[in-house]
C-alpha cells in the first residue's frame, strides 16, 4: 500500500536545524527549496515522473582553501505515493555536481528509483565543479587542494546526506524508510562499497557497478597505459602541438579491430559456442592469446590487416598491469576480451579507446587517462597535490613522465594540512563486511570484463578476500557478476542490460539469492536481442549443446 505523506512539501523548507524539533541532524543544514512537482507522463524513452515533492538544501557551508566557498548540496525526490523505501543516488568521477535525484538503476533500466516510488537523494560530496574550478590548479579537480573537501569526496559527505535525508523522510512521512539502498556505478560504486564497509548501518541492499573499489592503485595503471601507448608514438613521430606522444594515434580502429579478433580466436569457443563472447575468462589467459596475437603481428611493414610487434607489446605491457621499477605490482592486471575492440562512430565501441588512447582523428592528446585521471591524480589522489592546468600540455605531460616508484609513497603520505591519506580517505577494498551482512545487508557487484579503467581481476580479488575473511560464506551476502565485453558501467559488444537492481531487492526483502541475471544485448552491438544468463562468481555461462546460442535458456552457470 502506497504511503501518503503526513505534512505539506512547503513546510519542510521551514525546518530550522538549529532547533532540536526539527529533527535534523546537522545544525548548519539549510532547505533552501521544497516545492510539490506535478506528476509528467512519459516521453519516448524518458520514463514518467510522478507527483512528488523537490527538496533542495545544503550544510557544512564553509570557506575552504584558497577563499574557495564549499558546501555539501543535496538533492531528495519525496513521491506523494511512497513505497516505503530509500534509494542513494551514487555519483560519478570525481562527483561536483549535485545529480538529478531520479535514481538511475544502472544496467540500462527504463525505469528509475522515483518512478517505482523510492524516495531519492544524491548530493555533490561537498564540492561544486563550477563554483571549485581554478583552471591553473587542476580545473574541476581543484578540490583537491582542500583537506576538507577530499574528506567529504572520499566519506563524509555520504554519511552526513544520509543522515539527513533520512530524517527528511521521516519527518514528511512520518515514518521512517523500511529499508534503504545504495546504487551506483564506477565512483558511485566505491561509494556503495565504501558505505557497507565505513557505515554498515544504513543501507541494506547496495549495488555496485564497476567499483572503483582500489581507486589510489588505479590510476597507477591509467599512467602505466599512457606510457605503453607514448613508446609507440615517440617511436613513431606521432607528436601532438605540445610534442608531446599522440596517443590516440598508435592505434587505429581497424588495428584494435584485429586484437579483438585475435582474444576472439583464442578464446571464444572455450565455453562450448562461438559467438563473439568469451565466457571461459579463467582460460582466457595470455599464454592463450599471445600465440594468436603473434600470428597478427605482420612479418614486414605495418599494414591495415596486421598489427605491429611494436602494438603487440604495448598490449601486452597494458594487460599486464603496472609495477614499479623492481617488478612490484602497483594495481592488477587485466583479462583479455573482445571489448579492446573498435569501430568508428559507434559509442557502445569506444570505451577502451576513450579512456586509454583517445581520438585517432583528433590532433591533440583527448584520452581519459591523459585528462580527467590526470587531473584527478595530481590533485585528490596525491599528498600533496601538485598544481597542473587543465588545458594545454600539462597533464598529459605529467602521466607520460609518471614516476611509478615513488606512486605508492603519494598515495600512503601524510602532512601537516594533509592529516589522512588518500589510501585512508578513499579506503572501500576493505574485506571485512561482517557488520553489514550480520545486520542483514546484501550487495551484488556487476563489473564488465573490458572496463578500461577499473580491473575485473582486482573486483575478483577483492571477492575473495571477502570470502576468506568470511570463511568461504562470502556468497551469502555479497555476489559478483560479470558481463563479457562490456566496458565501463555500460556499452561494448555486451549484453549489458539487466536488472540487477530488483535482484538486491529480492536478495534484501524476500532472501532469494541471485545465482544468474538474465542480459539483454542492445539494438546497436553485433547481435540485437540476444540474451545472456549473467553468472555468480565463480561459475561462469556455459552453452549447454542445445537451443538458440541468442537464448539464455541455452546456458547454464557452473
Amino acid at each position: 500500500m502506497p504511503i501518503a505523506p503526513a505534512i505539506a512539501c512547503a513546510a519542510l523548507a521551514a525546518l530550522d536545524a538549529r532547533q532540536p524539533a526539527s529533527g535534523l541532524p546537522n545544525p548548519t543544514t539549510v532547505i533552501t527549496a521544497a516545492r510539490a512537482q506535478a506528476a509528467v507522463p512519459a516521453a519516448g524513452t524518458t520514463p514518467a515522473v510522478p507527483e512528488h515533492c523537490e527538496v533542495t538544501g545544503k550544510l557544512n557551508e564553509r570557506i575552504g582553501f584558497n577563499s574557495q566557498h564549499y558546501a555539501i548540496n543535496f538533492h531528495l525526490r519525496l513521491p506523494a505515493a511512497w513505497n516505503g523505501r530509500f534509494f542513494f543516488q551514487g555519483g560519478g568521477g570525481t562527483n561536483g555536481t549535485v545529480g538529478n535525484a531520479l535514481g538511475a538503476l544502472m544496467g540500462q533500466q527504463p525505469t528509475n528509483a522515483l518512478a517505482l516510488g523510492y524516495a531519492v537523494v544524491s548530493q555533490d560530496s561537498g564540492h561544486d565543479n563550477v563554483v571549485n574550478n581554478n583552471p591553473v590548479l587542476n580545473g574541476a579537480q581543484s578540490f583537491g587542494f582542500d583537506p576538507q573537501a577530499r574528506l567529504d569526496y572520499g566519506y563524509t559527505s555520504y554519511d552526513e546526506v544520509t543522515r539527513l535525508a533520512k530524517a527528511l523522510i521521516r519527518t514528511y512521512y512520518g515514518r521512517p524508510p523500511e529499508k534503504s539502498y545504495y546504487v551506483g556505478c564506477s565512483e558511485g560504486g566505491r561509494e556503495g562499497l565504501m558505505m557497507a564497509q565505513r557505515f554498515p548501518e544504513h543501507f541494506d541492499g547496495v549495488l555496485a557497478v564497476a567499483p572503483g573499489l582500489n581507486i589510489p592503485k588505479a590510476i597507477a595503471a591509467a599512467a602505466w597505459d599512457s606510457q605503453a601507448a607514448a613508446k609507440i608514438a615517440k617511436a613513431d613521430g606521432l607528436l601532438d602541438s605540445a610534442g608531446l606522444p599522440l596517443l590516440g594515434r598508435t592505434f587505429t580502429d581497424a588495428d584494435l579491430a584485429v586484437a579483438s579478433k585475435a582474444v576472439l580466436d583464442a578464446c571464444d569457443a572455450m565455453d562450448g559456442l562461438t559467438d563473439g563472447i568469451v565466457d571461459d575468462r579463467a582460460r582466457c589467459t595470455t599464454a592463450a592469446v599471445l600465440p594468436r596475437l603473434t600470428a597478427a603481428t605482420c612479418p614486414g611493414a605495418k599494414q591495415p590487416t596486421c598489427l605491429s610487434a611494436a602494438q603487440v607489446t604495448a598490449l601486452r605491457t597494458m594487460f599486464a598491469g603496472p609495477t614499479d621499477s623492481h617488478g612490484g605490482a602497483l594495481y592488477s592486471d587485466w583479462p583479455w576480451d573482445a571489448g579492446i575492440g573498435g569501430k568508428t562512430g559507434s559509442a557502445f565501441f569506444t570505451g577502451w579507446r576513450s579512456w586509454k588512447l583517445g581520438s585517432y582523428d583528433s590532433a591533440e592528446n583527448s584520452a581519459l587517462n591523459v585528462g580527467f585521471v590526470a587531473a584527478a591524480t595530481a590533485s585528490v589522489l596525491s599528498t600533496p597535490p601538485a598544481p597542473k592546468a587543465s588545458y594545454g600540455p600539462d597533464l598529459v605531460r605529467y602521466f607520460v613522465d609518471y614516476p611509478f616508484d615513488t606512486h605508492a609513497e603519494r598515495t600512503a603520505a601524510t602532512t601537516g594540512l594533509y592529516r589522512e591519506s588518500v589510501d585512508s580517505f578513499m579506503h572501500a577494498n576493505g574485506t571485512d563486511l561482517a557488520a553489514f551482512s550480520t545486520r542483514g545487508g546484501r550487495m551484488i557487484v556487476v563489473h564488465g570484463v573490458s572496463d578500461p579503467i577499473f580491473s575485473l581481476h582486482d573486483s575478483i580479488a577483492w571477492w575473495k578476500g571477502v570470502d576468506a575473511a568470511a570463511q568461504g560464506n562470502a556468497a551469502r551476502f555479497v555476489r559478483l557478476f560479470a558481463v563479457p565485453g562490456m566496458s565501463h558501467c555500460a556499452g561494448g559488444p555486451a549484453t549489458d542490460q539487466f536488472d540487477a537492481f530488483s535482484a538486491v531487492v529480492a536478495w534484501v526483502e524476500q532472501g532469494t539469492a541471485p545465482d544468474r541475471i538474465v542480459a539483454t544485448a542492445r539494438p546497436n552491438t553485433p547481435w540485437p536481442g540476444r540474451t545472456r544468463p549473467l553468472c555468480a562468481y565463480p561459475a561462469q555461462a556455459h552453452y549447454t549443446g542445445t537451443g538458440s546460442g541468442e537464448d539464455a535458456a541455452s546456458f547454464v552457470c557452473k
